[in-house]
């Protein structure tokens, strides 16, 4: 089984591997080259200020925002898992009829889906994990840019919560083929619910834990993800920071004389400290997920003729 498993999906396993190493190695390049202006002279004498580590500074910037769009898609990258691995696993097999004939031979109906069913799975998991590996240790080399919760770009895509949304999405397809058995709708609904459900846990995760508030300057609050802020008048009542301040009409100077007329900044917000709780918080929730799904995979697979 597994050697069947490998001749049917070693396309889709190797195009993977193939996507990976180029990954891998449009981050090496670029974090090679980050690593030669960290070691270079104008961040020899660059100690904290001055025209050196704004120079400095900005060209670590210049060489993460050269590759901020790969950034942007890597979030829904697992996708591939859904709509070239998972969606098709049982489809071809209904569309091409050789279902009848697979499940009728000596290996069983369960083994036959446990088989390329594990294999599979197991193989989204290590990509999800090998993505989210590189990436994060490409961040490492950029000054705040690793294990922060304000960059909501890419949450998914570093720690372990990839390895858990190839998953979710592989046993997404997978189940979606098994539901309407039809390769082209299969893949659409894939599509719709990997987005749908991204949308959502984006959502949820300001409110995966409670929230602390802090009133004033705060310099915690810099890497953290924000959930609210605003403006804390003298009677307490608190107000956006949108909202008109009477004695103090915008433009320059406003800042003072808020403060001056005894208004205080407040922040709520989620503490980058609690990044790696935030990784398994959603890891587990996508795992539930997929156990979900990969009984209604099973389970269809099992009882339909």
């Amino acid at each position: 089984m597994l050697w069947l498993t490998w001749r049917q999906h070693r396309t889709q396993l190797l195009v993977t591997l193939g996507f990976l190493a180029v990954l891998g190695g449009i981050l090496l390049v670029s974090g090679q080259t980050a690593l030669g202006a960290a070691s270079g002279e104008i961040a020899s004498y660059c100690y904290g200020g001055g025209v050196p580590c704004r120079e400095y500074d900005a060209g670590l910037e210049d060489l993460y925002q050269k590759i901020y769009p790969l950034i942007v898609i890597l979030p829904f990258v697992p996708l591939l898992a859904g709509v070239f691995w998972g969606a098709p696993l049982l489809t071809r097999e209904y569309e091409r009829g050789t279902y009848q004939l697979v499940w009728t031979q000596s290996v069983s109906r369960g083994r036959w889906l446990a088989a390329k069913f594990g294999v599979l799975a197991v193989a989204a998991a290590l990509a999800g994990l090998a993505s989210g590996q590189m990436f994060g240790r490409w961040l490492e080399i950029f000054p705040g840019k690793a294990e922060t919760l304000n960059e909501t770009s890419y949450f998914g895509a570093v720690g372990i919560a990839p390895a858990a949304w190839w998953l979710f999405a592989f046993v997404l397809g997978a189940a979606a083929g098994v539901i309407v058995r039809k390769t082209v709708p299969a893949i659409a609904i894939t599509a719709a619910v990997f987005v749908a459900a991204s949308i959502t846990l984006m959502l949820l995760r300001p409110h995966y834990a409670e929230p602390v508030r802090t009133v004033g300057v705060d310099p915690s609050t810099k890497d953290g993800l924000i959930v609210r802020a605003g403006r804390v008048a003298p009677d307490g009542r608190e107000l956006s920071l949108l909202d008109e301040v009477p004695e103090c009409p915008r433009g320059k100077g406003m800042n003072a004389c808020v403060e001056a007329a005894g208004y205080r900044d407040f922040t709520v917000y989620q503490p980058a400290g609690r990044f790696w709780r935030f990784q398994w918080t959603e890891a587990g929730i996508l795992l539930a997920a997929t156990v979900v799904l990969g009984g209604i995979a099973a389970g269809g697979t099992v009882r339909r003729r």
